[in-house]
């Protein structure tokens, strides 16, 4: 048995079994004990604002894990329990340091979030000066990607989503990009990737549209649009033109306002895991429309897992949610056992340099729904599949479909496209 089959087996059998995770021969005990006695986790999520969906979603997956942790602290015959204090964020950077620095008040030092970039960028310098750690994910932003720095993400950064947008343009006859993006460091970051890349395949990026995020209505913006893609569709066959958008909920105006342009109708629109799987869009029948009628396709990370109890889990949640959850949210479902171990480890102490230690540790051998969760250098999931949505429509209502997935691991720098 290779040691990846080892430790996957070892640590089910520790979440339906024991009090212990097995690997490689070192026992870590979880401390379960009969004593009555809670771990407060504290959580920040972007309940309302352009990032609610995600939120929502994340929300119901730590209900889940919450469930199942105390489920399996009761079989053992302990009176622990998982309690978590979740703060809404609004989706905005300001009212995130706001909430972290509560939970601090209340001496919680473990947090899982903030879910956004910009979230994440305006409460990391808080948390590296308070001994705080984050576990976000969710937060997918380049610039972010440091090393020894009190900021976990169970995600891939966005170097990886630009290879993949941009292979995916190139693969499907795209030579020439117009970006319409956020102006902030999610938006900024991963648009220069986007460019970055597109541009190392010999493809053409033209001068984008930035746009502030708290702007409320994007009519001009999406004017602006129209007239760059009539120039580009002037001097080049309109299907090997495409429009590249990054944005998160304001997605939904932007497709209902594209609408009433012809010309914005007629090239491919490209996406980002900022929109796929939103709810609010497939809601929406003008934004669901135009994102059906230009095959809008958005990669959003994923996992490749056929385990029969992860699928179980993955049901459960999309039951209670009501619809698909985005993978972001699946992935704080494992977000909340590994926080749950790294509490109970051994070697943790109220020094978040050693709690750091022990998040390394235990995500290193942790399997769960998203797979396995093995961080690089700078604390970043390092092995990633992505699937790649698009809004398709039957009977008149909208749902997101996907369509192709695009897979590298770790150990190479292969790309797979699989239909």
């Amino acid at each position: 048995m290779n040691r990846k089959s080892c430790i996957s087996i070892c640590i089910i059998l520790a979440i339906l079994l024991s009090g212990c995770i097995e690997s490689s021969g070192e026992t870590v005990n979880l401390g379960a004990t009969s004593e009555s006695e809670n771990i407060t986790i504290g959580v920040l999520l972007p309940l309302t604002g352009s990032l609610a969906s995600i939120g929502e979603a994340s929300q119901v997956a730590l209900d889940v894990s919450s469930e199942d942790i105390n489920g399996y602290f009761s079989g053992l015959g302990s009176g622990m329990n998982v309690k978590l204090v979740v703060k809404d964020t609004e989706s905005d950077p300001e009212t995130a340091l706001e909430k972290l620095k509560e939970l601090d008040e209340m001496g919680i030092k473990i947090i899982i979030g903030p879910q956004g970039s910009d979230e994440a960028q305006a409460v990391l310098d808080y948390a590296n000066q308070n001994g705080i750690i984050l576990l976000s994910t969710a937060s997918t932003a380049p610039s972010l990607a440091i090393p020894d720095d009190n900021l976990f993400r169970l995600v891939p950064d966005d170097t990886n989503q630009g290879i993949v947008l941009a292979r995916l343009m190139t693969n499907e006859g795209i030579g020439t990009v117009i970006p319409i993006y956020r102006n902030d460091v999610w938006g900024d970051g991963l648009a220069d990737e986007v460019e970055k890349n597109f541009k190392a395949l010999n493809g053409t990026v033209l001068k984008g549209i930035a746009y502030k995020p708290e702007n409320a209505n994007h009519s001009a913006e999406v004017e602006a649009l129209n007239e760059k893609v009539m120039s580009a569709t002037s001097e080049h066959a309109s299907e090997s033109v495409a429009v590249f958008l990054c944005s998160y909920g304001e997605a939904t105006e932007i497709f209902a306002l594209a609408q009433n342009y012809s010309a914005l109708s007629e090239v491919k629109w490209y996406g980002t895991d900022g929109i796929a799987l939103n709810k609010e869009l497939i809601n929406d029948n003008n934004a669901a429309s135009f994102a059906a009628a230009v095959n809008v396709s958005a990669p959003m990370y994923g996992y490749l897992n056929d385990n029969k109890r992860s699928k179980a889990i993955e049901l459960k949640i999309e039951e209670q949610l009501g619809r698909l959850p985005e993978s972001y949210a699946l992935a704080a479902y494992d977000a909340l056992w590994i926080a749950t171990y790294v509490y109970q480890d051994p070697i943790s102490s109220d020094n978040d340099e050693i709690i750091k230690m022990a998040m390394t540790s235990n995500t290193d051998r942790y399997h769960g729904i998203s797979g396995w969760t093995i961080l690089n250098e700078n604390g970043d999931r390092e092995s990633w599949t992505y699937y790649i949505w698009t809004v398709t429509e039957e009977n008149g209502s909208y749902q997101w479909e996907d369509y192709i997935t695009a897979s590298r691991w770790s150990d190479n720098q292969y790309i797979e496209f699989e239909r």
